[in-house]
């Protein structure tokens, strides 16, 4: 820990909008190593390697042993790094007495870990933190199993610091830098200190946010200034007092983690059938045409969930006294997560490791949804998406930004929203994150896993093992519009595997 605390210097670091709504999330993954080669443990991700490397990347992280700290109005969030006084993550290394390939047939389920080894409040530190008095920004455990058949890393580090780039960054440069640890207590090691660089600084936004102000479409407008008492209210709420509500909001909405995998060539398959019937001059992505598939298998499992709640006896007498004017279906607004840092045409941004995420939202009617994924239906709603991912430009990007930085908990109010309305789904597309380029010295990871989300209606897209190939899609839903999806037949053949957490 010496290595890091003589190196730091106190700063305050002032938080952007973008930051502050968000402040009450984690970023969480498990990356899961197996010992094939079934090495000694001082050769075999070694304890004092990782503890050591991770301190000495801490050294270019020091916002990660800051204080988060608001102003007297609240309206403004910071963190505070006071180098006599620093608030250090959590870590902890530790063994536990299952072996690495009963976790693989489990299908890494982190509910099968012994429960004083994990801390299994995967949203995150910070909501609890703040109901505390004390937010720790980070928790970091290492768990190796018997007979040192493998190691799961578990990381999570709060969302105020840094997005799914960001931390995919702090995790690179960790194992980089053990790796190159292990390297040189070879004889012939010359190896030189891989220097990298970073930027924490939020004013790196002002180099990219124009003043020039445009139209936004309707559905992100509404999702970040929605005026209404209950907002209002929950925008100036001290932070302790909106991670109580967040806290209330995540225990009120029941929800289940699920992951199915699609292969590389299913997926590659279909965007391909879909390209032939897009707009001339009109290329898709899988991102694309995946996304809307999910908004139609999704939104019809969400209405059918809320369709079988409202034919119960209680609630059908409650529709009909209303005049049926509840339970009616609802258009679905599909919000897909965009890193802008390839859209500002800067060549530092690839540095900054703060939040650089904005959603793009498209809404889908229900005639929309109630379609069958045919090649045609998913041309015309993939064109939706398309258009909306494409709009995310500069000029965007500024003007999300001044409505995030005018009131700072818009963005946490519209998330708190995803967690609480059914007709919404938040797409977290992480394809393209490096996580498994995270070596330590022992090989890259056999698994990556999002740890399951505080609330439901989102879906995380991963990469699967290399080896692999394919994606894994994490789904935390309700738990019937889970069941509801499980029963699609439209997703189900689509997929090739599917298993869930208990």
């Amino acid at each position: 820990m010496d290595l890091f605390k003589d190196t730091v210097d106190s700063q305050t670091i002032w938080l952007d909008g973008i930051d502050a709504g968000v402040y009450l999330y984690s970023v969480s993954v498990c990356y899961w190593f197996e010992n094939s080669a079934n090495e000694s443990p001082e050769n075999f991700m070694p304890a004092k390697v990782l503890k050591r490397a991770f301190y000495k990347t801490m050294q270019e992280f020091p916002i990660l042993a800051g204080q988060l700290k608001a102003t007297s109005s609240s309206s403004r969030m910071y963190v505070e790094i006071d180098k006599d006084k620093l608030n250090m993550p959590s870590y902890i290394d530790s063994h536990c007495s299952l072996d690495y390939a009963a976790m693989r047939k489990s299908g890494f389920n982190i509910h099968k870990l012994p429960v004083d080894r994990l801390n299994r409040e995967y949203g995150p530190p910070v909501s609890s933190g703040l109901i505390r008095g004390k937010v720790e920004p980070a928790h970091f455990r290492i768990i190796r199993f018997k007979n040192n058949s493998g190691v799961v890393v578990f990381a999570s580090i709060a969302h105020y610091i840094t997005d799914g780039y960001g931390y995919s960054q702090f995790m690179n440069r960790w194992a980089e830098i053990a790796k190159w640890m292990q390297q040189q207590s070879k004889d012939d090691a010359d190896e030189p200190f891989p220097v990298r660089k970073y930027n924490h600084d939020r004013s790196f936004h002002k180099s990219y946010r124009s003043s020039e102000i445009i139209d936004l479409e309707p559905a992100t407008v509404k999702n970040l200034t929605t005026d209404t008492t209950f907002s209002r209210h929950f925008a100036w709420l001290s932070p302790g007092m909106r991670a109580r509500v967040l806290r209330a909001v995540s225990y009120a909405t029941p929800r289940s983690s699920s992951f199915f995998h699609v292969s590389s060539k299913k997926m590659e398959d279909l965007r391909t059938k879909v390209q032939a019937h897009a707009p001339e001059g009109t290329r898709y992505t899988v991102n694309d045409v995946i996304s809307a598939y999910l908004a139609i298998v999704v939104g019809q499992a969400k209405e059918k969930a809320i369709t079988d709640w409202w034919s119960r006896p209680i609630p059908k007498i409650i529709r009909k006294i209303s005049g049926n004017r509840l339970g009616n279906p609802m258009d679905l607004i599909a919000a897909a997560n965009i890193n802008i840092r390839p859209r500002i045409d800067d060549p530092n941004a690839g540095e900054y490791v703060g939040n650089m995420v904005v959603g793009g939202s498209t809404v889908f009617s229900r005639d929309e949804i109630q379609q069958s994924p045919t090649k045609e239906t998913l041309a015309a709603m993939a064109l939706k998406i398309h258009k909306a991912i494409l709009a995310v430009n500069k000029q965007y990007i500024g003007q999300v930004g001044h409505l995030v930085n005018r009131h700072p908990s818009v963005n946490a109010w519209s998330m708190l929203q995803y967690a609480r309305k059914k007709n919404k789904l938040g797409i977290s597309n992480q394809y393209r994150f490096p996580h498994y380029s995270v070596d330590f010295g022992s090989g890259i990871p056999s698994m990556v896993r999002q740890a399951p989300h505080p609330f439901a209606n989102t879906v995380f897209i991963m990469p699967d093992n290399p080896q692999t190939g394919g994606y894994l899609f994490e789904f935390n839903l309700a738990p019937d519009v889970e069941a509801n999806l499980i029963a699609n037949n439209d997703w189900m053949k689509l997929v090739d595997g599917y298993s869930k957490y208990q």
